[in-house]
């Protein structure tokens, strides 16, 4: 990684990568990275954003090189999140000080809530490629669809206790080469490396650091319904929704994400399966600059 971005540490825990315009007043974009991936995974973009705005990756408790939450329901984990952010004179001064808030798969269940909870803190609201606890449509009758559980198989199976451990312990790289072969687009602009796969599989063989994601996936039903009281309450902020194409979400992810807002726009991304990021980053950077830039001058 370029010695311009710097990995500074949070309270509660939470690595962060920090970069971006050295101008106090440049708008702070706030990246959250899911699974099974760190904060790293928005390396693609940070260049784009870099240009005028200033940004900071985050590993949300849990995941990545974070510290574990004491519960995974994801408006606790969003709450800590944000009390790391507001609390932080380096990333902003005072109370008052907006920003905008972007979140990738498991990053996006917890974006919501902190949108939820702090709308008159962050500017606007982007959601990545992720189906959000309480916004998922109702799955079809078992044995689900093969194209269907090519891609959803990780919401059942993680959230098993104990057997997910006994069958991935020692076998990390396997399942995250698997997850990476099947969860993108052959004719993606860019496909993840074996060189991110190997870092994504040093992280995430350590200790304790599946059984952490995993819980994401227990506490799921508790934060979707969560969500749903916060849905009762649309999002008054303009919130972004992308999907890839090839991933089965695409121009769904639209649809998904209606209930929660009122101000809805984004669609699918040609070529590109779940991570949307790596696999296109000029598309996600030219989308979220134009989304970012129409908030800001409106």
């Amino acid at each position: 990684m370029a010695s311009k971005w710097q990995i500074k540490h949070l309270s509660h825990g939470i690595r962060a990568i920090t970069g971006g315009s050295s101008s106090r007043s440049a708008p702070l974009v706030v990246l959250l990275a899911g699974w099974p991936e760190t904060a790293e995974a928005f390396s693609g973009i940070f260049e784009s954003l870099a240009q005028r705005h200033r940004f900071v990756a985050l590993d949300p408790p849990g995941l990545g090189y974070s510290a574990p939450p004491p519960t995974y329901d994801t408006k606790t984990i969003s709450q800590l999140l944000a009390d790391a952010v507001h609390g932080d004179s380096a990333l902003l001064d005072g109370p008052e000080q907006q920003y905008h808030l972007v979140g990738h798969d498991i990053g996006s269940w917890i974006a919501y809530p902190w949108a939820a909870q702090h709308q008159s803190r962050v500017r606007s609201l982007t959601i990545l490629d992720a189906g959000v606890p309480g916004l998922l449509p109702t799955p079809p009758s078992y044995p689900l669809p093969h194209e269907v559980n090519m891609k959803l198989w990780q919401f059942s199976f993680n959230a098993l206790p104990e057997l997910p451990e006994i069958l991935v312990q020692g076998r990390e790289r396997e399942l995250l080469s698997w997850m990476f072969k099947y969860k993108t687009a052959a004719a993606a602009a860019h496909q993840v490396s074996a060189e991110t796969i190997e870092e994504y599989v040093r992280c995430y063989a350590r200790p304790g650091a599946m059984s952490r994601a995993f819980e994401f996936y227990r506490a799921f039903n508790e934060s979707a319904e969560q969500n749903a009281r916060f849905a009762e309450t649309p999002l008054s902020i303009p919130l972004l929704a992308l999907g890839g194409a090839a991933g089965g979400v695409g121009d769904r992810i639209t649809q998904m994400v209606a209930p929660i807002a009122k101000r809805v726009q984004g669609g699918g991304i040609e070529d590109c399966g779940h991570f949307v990021m790596e696999e296109q980053p000029e598309v996600v950077s030219r989308k979220l600059l134009e989304f970012l830039d129409s908030v800001e001058s409106a």
